[in-house]
């Protein structure tokens, strides 16, 4: 075992005495300790009885109290938007850096930047559930868009037959075709009304000459722009636009947003599964969120497939129109509104 020299033992106290000095100096005066703020707890000469050692922690809170209700209301979303916009900046600023950055590190980025009223997840807790804000206060007839269904519909069906919406669903694949092959138009479902439509949501590539271009099944799809489907369905609006469409939902949505589309239907909440299968991709959902946020639609919920939670994830936003904010949380639709147009 090793010896040490009295020399050594007083210069090793002696550093441990300046080390402990100089913590305590900076806690002292910079409030480090502090988590909330540099406001100091009671000290023990406060008792509550007069004696030693106990603190007034009635006067604490009252203190604790006042310091909160002098925060900003919308303090905690104004933080959410802020963090998000360094992101997007960030992205910005140098792209490929970006990519280089997060795409293999954190692959989800976003998280939700608004509380959205009454969520409830509709449809099965497998893939095919997806998160709406208040369904229970939903109009009858109000119109809902889905697209790729795929074999399971119980998102469309739990719309229709529990909260009465019209919905309209989507998907061009044979198979998918051939299962609805004896669903009628308008076909009653509950409170509400199903149809199919054996057509996918264009553009389907972003490939320049390929926009149109969708194979699925050995076989070549139609697909058509949500404007043209709207106008040939008759529909000035649109409530709910979901869009599940494994990996064309970016080439999709950047057709929607530069054409204005969401703007001229009133979508009120978008639900999207995003699918990102390498860096390209990546790139593109930091885009869409990006352009999806200057147009006023904000995230209020996040979750991951659990099939492949690294890259799929189901993203819900509401519009700049919609009211649906979270009336018990401490942000307000009219906030998120006025924070993101101060950055156009």
């Amino acid at each position: 075992m090793r010896r040490f020299t009295l020399g050594q033992l007083i210069l090793c106290c002696g550093s441990c005495v300046a080390c402990t000095v100089a913590l305590g100096l900076l806690m002292k005066y910079t409030g480090w300790h502090h988590a909330v703020d540099p406001l100091l707890m009671p000290d023990d000469g406060d008792a509550v009885d007069g004696s030693a050692g106990l603190v007034d922690w009635n006067a604490y809170l009252a203190e604790r109290n006042a310091h909160y209700r002098r925060l900003p209301a919308q303090d905690v979303q104004d933080r959410r938007l802020a963090d998000q916009a360094k992101l997007l900046e960030a992205y910005k600023t140098d792209p490929a850096a970006f990519v280089r950055d997060y795409s293999r590190r954190q692959t989800f980025l976003f998280d939700a930047v608004i509380d959205a009223k009454n969520m409830v997840r509709v449809g099965t807790f497998g893939d095919g559930g997806k998160w709406v804000s208040d369904p229970q206060a939903l109009k009858p007839g109000t119109v809902v868009y889905s697209f790729g269904v795929g074999h399971d519909i119980s998102f469309d069906a739990d719309m229709a037959g529990l909260f009465g919406c019209e919905v309209h669903a989507f998907d061009p694949a044979p198979s998918v075709e051939r299962a609805f092959a004896h669903c009628r138009p308008g076909q009653q479902v509950g409170k509400g009304t199903f149809s199919y439509h054996a057509v996918g949501l264009g553009p389907a590539s972003l490939e320049p000459g390929k926009a149109d271009d969708l194979v699925l099944e050995g076989r070549t799809c139609q697909v058509k722009r949500l404007g043209e489907l709207a106008a040939e369905l008759g529909h000035a609006h649109v409530d709910i636009l979901k869009i599940d469409i494994e990996g064309g939902e970016t080439a999709a949505l950047g057709e929607i947003l530069a054409s204005g589309t969401l703007a001229k239907l009133s979508v009120k909440q978008l639900l999207v599964e995003f699918h990102l299968w390498d860096d390209e991709q990546f790139s593109s959902f930091v885009q869409i969120i990006g352009l999806l946020r200057r147009q006023g639609y904000l995230i209020f919920r996040k979750e991951f497939n659990p099939k492949d939670a690294r890259r799929c994830a189901e993203f819900a936003f509401l519009g700049a129109n919609s009211t649906l904010v979270n009336p018990n949380s401490c942000s307000t639709r009219s906030d998120s509104r006025s924070a993101v147009a101060a950055e156009r």
